[in-house]
């Protein structure tokens, strides 16, 4: 218990010096009007633990004493008594009612982003007064005390905290352990990078030398700084808006180095403060519609997905039901011959051969029935075998011509999915019942191609029916019964919106064509692999101002 205690006293220690550390750092570059210390004591807040809360209200009254008495005998003990106050004490209610009441992070991965500029409003303006009251109570201010004071003091501050606390959300949200540098290897790659390196970066260099030497006001040239930055948010999202933004501040903040408040300040500060929190919020949005189209498309392939299987095991069951139905005919073969032969000597031999021929034409109904299910050919061999012989002999048992083709690459199970293969064979079938039906065809051609372009797969399905007679001429599209072809291939005759509704589930395509005295149907298919890890965002409907 001794231990545990120590090692938590050690923590809290090490929280005040960090936070004592950071301040010294920061509070150089910080100003009235771009207050990066504020910056500090909200992200302090959002990132540690409530347990660490009361360290840090230690480190910012060390860091504010100290400041205090050194210029106590310039502005008096009351303002030094003011000004040693901690403000980041006076954050710390609305930091918890945003945290535990109003769902600043809905999740680890998720920050409500309405929710965050509200919090950087009220803290804002409760530094302000604060900081407002210790100019009051100062015996020497060296300002006038008027309400311009107030505002420039509430805007620096909210310009600070919307130039810094994105970075502290974006620190959370993408921080995994061991990945810090892969993803900083990442973003320097990126094209958010190289279109801010190429295009952000040297449009507010120009803007700013404009500024010093231009003849115009100063605030259009700021209003016009956040030009390209509003084309980067458009593009990139939130995070655009907070790398472009933050750049932006700094070149008016630092290049254009104010002084003294005036009107002119204020209308610069203004300026920022406005275009900073709209382009955050069109990101935001921005940001949330890219998130909820990335949940719909990986909707619609897990949707892709359940079909394709639900296809193969609708497959799987009827070769199952096929088998069975074959077991039974043998099994009924078996006894009937047994029968037969134990009646043989009873029954007069033309009634025995009639018997046996309705036993054969029995179990030859039986074998069609279970290859119409899930062909024979393709259980004990391979699927080329099944277009070959299964559509083949059901194709000249109808008087029709039937050739087969395999071209490119070698088509096996090794190379291709199972589901591919089940979608190749009833997509064969089904276009040669729909060819068969919309024409008198004396010829039918399958040809099957498999190609490779890189890591795709892609399969080549073509089925071409063709009129025998030169004198019929054109095609004649009028029904022709076609069931008992439909029933020795197992179709269900799909019409063309349908077949090509099939071939999408394998993000393939339908091309029909007709020339002369010929029929053609190609189905472009591509095969799926494993369908990899999606990263699914966890959205709400309707669509919030959740970013990740």
């Amino acid at each position: 218990m001794w231990n545990r205690q120590g090692w938590s006293m050690l923590w809290q220690v090490a929280v005040v010096v960090g936070y004592v550390a950071l301040y010294t750092l920061l509070r150089p570059l910080s100003d009235a009007h771009w207050q990066l210390t504020a910056g500090l004591r909200l992200g302090a807040l959002l990132l540690l633990p409530y347990r660490y809360w009361i360290a840090l209200a230690i480190g910012d009254t060390v860091t504010n004493a100290y400041q205090s008495y050194l210029d106590a005998p310039r502005f008096g003990v009351p303002w030094a008594i003011t000004s040693s106050l901690p403000l980041i004490a006076f954050a710390m209610p609305v930091v918890w009612l945003c945290r535990e009441r109003l769902a600043l992070f809905p999740s680890r991965r998720l920050v409500n982003f309405p929710i965050l500029l509200l919090c950087a409003l009220l803290v804002s303006g409760i530094w302000s007064l604060v900081k407002q009251a210790a100019i009051v109570l100062a015996k020497n201010p060296g300002v006038e005390i008027t309400p311009m004071i107030l505002a420039y003091l509430f805007v620096g501050a909210y310009v600070a905290l919307l130039t810094t606390i994105p970075w502290v959300v974006i620190a959370k949200l993408d921080y995994h352990s061991g990945t810090p540098w892969k993803r900083l290897r990442g973003f320097m790659r990126g094209s958010l990078m190289l279109e801010t390196a190429g295009l952000l970066i040297p449009m507010q260099l120009i803007l700013s030398w404009l500024a010093f030497h231009g003849d115009w006001d100063k605030p259009v040239y700021c209003l016009f700084m956040f030009m390209p930055v509003a084309w980067l948010t458009l593009k990139h999202g939130w995070r655009a808006a907070v790398l472009g933004g933050t750049f932006v501040v700094a070149c008016i903040c630092v290049l254009m180095n104010y002084g003294t408040p005036d009107p002119m300040v204020l209308q610069v500060q203004a300026i920022i403060a406005f275009a900073i929190t709209c382009l955050i919020a069109m990101g935001v949005r921005i940001s949330a519609m890219h998130q909820r189209e990335e949940r719909q498309r990986i909707d619609v392939k897990q949707a892709m997905r359940l079909a394709r299987q639900s296809l193969y095991v609708g497959e799987m069951r009827l070769r199952q039901a096929s088998e069975t139905l074959e077991h039974v005919s043998g099994e009924m073969q078996v006894s009937q011959n047994r029968l037969l032969h134990r009646f043989q000597t009873m029954l007069p031999a033309n009634e025995s051969r009639m018997y046996s021929n309705q036993v054969a034409t029995l179990r030859e109904k039986v074998q069609q029935i279970a290859s119409a299910m899930h062909p024979i050919a393709w259980r004990r061999k391979d699927l080329p075998a099944a277009l070959r012989e299964n559509i083949g002999d059901a194709l000249n048992a109808s008087g029709i011509t039937y050739s087969y083709q395999i071209k490119g690459l070698g088509f096996g199970f090794g190379m291709h999915s199972s589901d591919l293969h089940t979608a190749i064979y009833r997509l064969a079938c089904e276009s040669v019942v729909y060819v068969c039906a919309h024409m008198r065809c004396s010829h039918l051609r399958l040809t099957l191609r498999g190609v490779q372009i890189a890591d795709h797969r892609l399969v080549v399905l073509r089925v071409e029916g063709a009129l025998g007679s030169p004198v019929i001429g054109d095609l004649l599209f009028e029904e022709i019964p076609s069931d008992r072809l439909a029933q020795k291939l197992g179709a269900t005759g799909l019409e063309l919106v349908e077949l090509k509704d099939h071939a999408s589930l394998f993000n393939g395509e339908l091309h029909t064509r007709i020339k002369g005295d010929k029929l053609r149907l190609t189905f472009l298919l591509r095969d799926i692999p494993e369908m990899e890890q999606e990263r699914l965002s966890t959205l709400a409907a309707p669509m919030r101002l959740w970013a990740h």
